[in-house]
Parts: C-alpha cells; sequence; structure tokens
C-alpha cells in the first residue's frame, strides 16, 4: 500500500481523518513507508534530515534536551559513536515511552536543567541541545557512566576549538557544580 499524502509527522487521528485503518497503518510500517516513533505517532520512512534522530525524539516529546553523547557528538568533542539518543528530562517530568530511535535518559534536577540550552534548526523541525560548554561540564558530572577518559577527551577536543569561551566554561562548570573535578584539567591545557 502506497500513500503519496504522508510528508513528514503525522497522528494517528490524522490517518484516521484519511479513512486509514489500524491495519492500513500496520501495512505502511510493514511496507517502510512510515515508522512508529512513539504510541500515536509516525514519521515518513524516507525522511533525512542531518539529525534526523534527534529531530524524532524532539517532536515526540518537545520537553526533552539532547545531552550526553548525543551531545558530545553533536559538537564533535569526541570519537565515540553512541547506538542510543541520550535525552535530559527534569528529574519531575515522566520518563519518554519511544519505539523508535532507542534511547538514553539523564534525570537532570529542576535546578540545573535549563542551563545551556540551545534550539537547533534542522529543515521544517528544530530540536534543543545543551551548548558544548554544558555538554563538557555534563562529561564531568557524569564521569562514572561516561567514563574518565571520554570527559578528558571532550575537554581536550574543545580546546582545541576556535569559538572555544574558556570563561563560559568556567562559569557553567561552577554553575553544575563541577569546577573542582574539571579545573585541574582545565588547567593542564591552558
Amino acid at each position: 500500500m502506497s500513500y503519496e499524502k504522508i510528508k513528514g509527522y503525522i497522528k494517528t487521528k490524522k490517518f484516521t481523518a484519511m479513512g486509514l485503518r489500524s491495519n492500513d497503518i500496520k501495512s505502511l510500517c510493514n511496507d517502510n513507508e512510515i515508522i512508529k516513533i512513539k504510541q500515536g505517532l509516525y514519521r515518513q520512512f524516507d525522511m533525512f534530515g542531518q539529525n534526523q534522530s534527534f529531530v524524532d525524539v524532539s517532536v515526540a516529546y518537545p520537553r526533552v534536551v539532547i545531552a550526553g553523547f548525543s551531545a558530545l557528538v553533536y559538537h564533535k568533542l569526541t570519537t565515540f559513536l553512541p547506538s542510543k539518543v541520550t535525552v535530559a528530562i527534569n528529574r519531575t517530568a515522566r520518563v519518554p515511552k519511544l519505539l523508535y530511535p532507542p534511547t538514553n535518559v539523564l534525570f537532570v534536577n529542576k535546578s540545573f536543567f535549563n542551563y545551556g540550552i540551545m534550539k537547533v534548526k534542522d529543515g521544517r523541525y528544530s530540536f534543543k541541545i545543551y551548548n558544548a560548554e554544558r555538554t563538557v561540564c555534563d562529561a564531568f558530572k557524569y564521569r562514572n557512566q561516561m567514563g574518565m577518559d571520554i570527559a578528558k577527551e571532550c575537554l581536550v577536543e574543545y580546546m582545541k576549538r576556535k569559538d572555544k569561551n574558556i570563561n563560559k566554561l568556567y562559569e557553567m562548570s561552577e554553575k553544575l557544580k563541577v569546577k573542582k573535578i574539571m579545573e585541574p584539567w582545565l588547567m593542564a591545557l591552558v
């Protein structure tokens, strides 16, 4: 079954309004014409943006912020390629239940959640991601989960950047309470 009117993201209600039943939707998924992102949300299969998985997560759950390994990759601060999209949510928010793409969730304290968020436009859609400074600080904050080698690598890569802002990085490390951990490494690179 081919359905040319499917463009971008579409909800089950819209399919129903088009006269499609649940069996038709399942056939579209099986024929690789659409992908089920979460219950009630689908996207056109051949829709490819530069950061498509980030957009998928953001369309499904607009309150999440791309973080952790995913933000490190976006900012070119690591050579590690994660198999899942890492998102941050407010500790009090409900956990996103996505079927696609696979995700890791970081629960962030409400007082730290909004620091360093930037909005990135990707075609018709956008997503929120932590800026490079916040991402470096998070690597040190979550060093037990991510690994100290990743934290050191991302700091080294950050210091090589032409657009680095050491004052901004230092301020962010104070806000996120990782200054004592990160400062010796930072001083060694300055």
